[in-house]
């Protein structure tokens, strides 16, 4: 029965088995997990190489299609699992030279967010540890080959990382373990729709993890218009659950907030989101609507003089705000996009 590459245990007792030194064991962690080099290219005997892949898995997914956007940085990569589920993932080449890769945590999802494609296609399965981190090196691999480096790994892709705790908690631990990706915690992000005990005890487990949370609502009714699991966890639970973060990890966090034309975008919506956040060491990161490829045609996005009212709003009563311009719509790739699309 072969093992997982990510088994680090395992992977190390093998290598030590065919002669690795401490050096040595260091030197093929670096190339594997942060310089992201191929097999082929470790420099290996052809018998050593081919003992390796007789005891390891290596590779979880399958790169079915890769799409490139033709007007910003964004790639966007459809993947194949074993059992035939299809994943995204999205590497994200910013213009300021910095690369991240979005990666997904679930097939489907289980929040059905109406806005957003991905909960429209449902929750088959949550990934495995090994589906996590294969996304991660995969990518990690075709940004390596432009002479790129990662520096951030963001869980905004498909599914509720939340939903699927156990597997997530594993991936961002092998993540951030300095001999294996050895990621800078500050680098990674973990968004979520808002699941008040799992979100604390994973700020707990990983205080210097970014997290990020998906609000999109200034008050109960708007928020539970475009996003079902307000009405379990409703917008005072999700305040109180806010101040409970902000004890534990001494710093803010981010607010995602996607500006819908008529929902929430008002001077109104803008003075209650302040009033809500009032207190809170937070950011708030206000998102274009992404409409082509929405299911549902009732929304709208907001207009650029609404986008930047409700900005200055906020601003002047001393909020941190930036106004984000979405990378990979012309690939179905940006927020909301994700619904396994050649």
């Amino acid at each position: 029965m072969t093992q997982s590459i990510y088994d680090t245990a395992a992977l190390e007792k093998h290598l030590s088995r065919k002669g690795f030194g401490g050096r040595d064991l260091r030197r093929t962690h670096r190339l594997l997990f942060r310089e992201f080099t191929p097999l082929e290219d470790m420099g290996w005997e052809k018998e050593m190489l081919e003992d390796f892949q007789n005891e390891f898995d290596t590779s979880y997914l399958t790169l079915v299609h890769r799409a490139d956007s033709q007007i910003d940085g964004a790639t966007k990569l459809l993947f194949e699992t074993r059992d035939g589920k299809k994943i995204e993932t999205v590497i994200l080449r910013i213009a300021t030279g910095r690369t991240s890769i979005c990666v997904s945590s679930q097939v489907g999802c289980t929040e059905k967010c109406r806005f957003c494609s991905t909960g429209d296609l449902g929750f088959l399965r949550n990934l495995t540890c090994d589906e996590i981190l294969d996304q991660v090196m995969q990518a990690g691999r075709i940004i390596a080959a432009e002479g790129r480096r990662l520096r951030n790994i963001v869980f905004m892709g498909m599914g509720e990382p939340l939903r699927n705790y156990k597997n997530l908690v594993a991936s961002v631990k092998l993540l951030v373990t300095q001999n294996v990706f050895d990621i800078n915690p500050k680098r990674i992000t973990v968004s979520t729709s808002g699941i008040p005990d799992p979100f604390v005890d994973f700020a707990r487990e990983f205080p210097q993890v970014s997290l990020a949370l998906s609000l999109h609502g200034s008050n109960d009714e708007a928020r539970s218009s475009i996003m079902p699991i307000n009405n379990r966890y409703p917008m005072a639970r999700i305040r109180s659950m806010l101040e409970e973060l902000q004890e534990i990890r001494g710093t803010g966090l981010m607010i995602e907030y996607i500006m819908f034309k008529g929902i929430n975008d008002s001077l109104e919506d803008a003075e209650e989101l302040k009033q809500f956040l009032n207190g809170l060491m937070t950011h708030v990161n206000l998102i274009p609507y992404n409409p082509d490829y929405s299911l549902d045609k009732s929304f709208e996005p907001s207009s650029e003089e609404a986008v930047d009212a409700f900005k200055q709003h906020l601003q002047d009563a001393g909020h941190q705000v930036t106004r984000r311009f979405s990378l990979g719509q012309d690939i179905a790739a940006a927020c909301g996009q994700l619904a396994n699309k050649e």
